[in-house]
């Protein structure tokens, strides 16, 4: 039973989404010569992340990887639009 509950224990609920826009951020302002300031970054990620759809899978720590290169591919399309979007909105008015 202790191996059960152990298993269990290291399930989590995550919005693969979340995991893709992060990383998707990140590049869109380095692309776009953005500020890459925490504040910048987080806003961003706000913006883009309130106009999706969030996708919540259960994964264990370690095999998320495998489930955002998932999502890259199914919805890489319409996150990229989205993180365009909130980047550039977040260059026309910055909060620092």
């Amino acid at each position: 039973m202790e191996n059960n509950e152990r298993k269990n224990e290291e399930l989590e609920p995550v919005n693969i989404n979340e995991e893709f826009v992060k990383q998707c951020v990140r590049k869109t302002i380095r692309d776009l010569g953005g500020c890459g300031c925490e504040i910048c970054y987080a806003d961003a990620c706000a913006l883009a992340l309130n106009a999706l759809q969030p996708r919540y899978v259960t994964t264990r720590r370690g095999a998320l990887l495998s489930e955002v290169d998932q999502t890259r591919v199914a919805d890489s399309t319409g996150i990229t639009v989205e993180v365009t979007k909130a980047v550039m909105k977040v260059m026309q008015s910055p909060r620092h």
